[in-house]
């Protein structure tokens, strides 16, 4: 089995995953808070949409990237390592540990080292690192997160803890590496993954300096 084929089925496994974690996120989150029923769900839906066409959905064919595609590519390899740093920026604010201590390992330890992955990926563009990439990623959803509220406290009744702290940083992964892997879409997995994180540093403002919406 090639290094591509192995990318993918990990990829196909990680959408699955990511629909089941955004999904149930999505529906405690609307039962807590109204309001915010409608960008919520057009970010959950938009998200996964991408996913789907990323994964599914026919590739380029492979020729050399231009230097425009390359600087795009570079984007989606920079939003991996932020959108799980933005994901313990809301879980445990500017504070060097965690919840947890898986926690703090994943925020000071994991997202370094994918990030370093990432780098080694923009200068080498071997589909080894990508499979590393891609499989990295999933090491933060191992459920650790103690956290109690509203779209924690499900998890935490029945298992103990949470996978959900990084469900958002996984999912900018799994947008990037399959739009790196097809050479399509740069640009809609871009734009979203920057969505998500531009998301996820207003909710780090709102609930760490006036806690909203908890």
């Amino acid at each position: 089995m090639g290094l591509e084929r192995c990318v993918h089925l990990l990829l196909i496994s990680g959408l699955a995953l990511s629909t089941v974690l955004l999904l149930k996120f999505a529906l405690d989150f609307s039962e807590a808070y109204p309001a915010l029923t409608a960008p919520f769900w057009g970010l959950v839906v938009s998200a996964l949409g991408v996913g789907v066409a990323n994964v599914f959905a026919p590739g380029e064919s492979k020729t050399p990237a231009t230097a425009r595609e390359e600087r795009t590519q570079n984007g989606l390899l920079a939003t991996i390592p932020l959108g799980f740093l933005v994901s313990s920026l809301d879980c445990t604010g500017l504070a060097v540990t965690g919840c947890s201590p898986f926690c703090t390992f994943i925020k000071m330890l994991w997202t370094p080292l994918l990030a370093g992955v990432c780098l080694a990926y923009a200068r080498a563009r071997r589909e080894i690192f990508l499979l590393a990439i891609t499989a990295m990623s999933f090491v933060p959803l191992l459920p650790h997160c103690i956290c109690y509220n509203a779209v924690n406290a499900w998890w935490i009744d029945r298992l103990g803890a949470s996978p959900d702290c990084y469900a958002w940083g996984f999912v900018i992964g799994m947008l990037s590496v399959s739009a790196l892997l097809k050479g399509a879409r740069l640009w809609p997995s871009l734009i979203m993954g920057c969505g998500i994180i531009g998301g996820g540093l207003g909710f780090f403002i709102g609930h760490h300096y006036f806690h909203f919406p908890w």
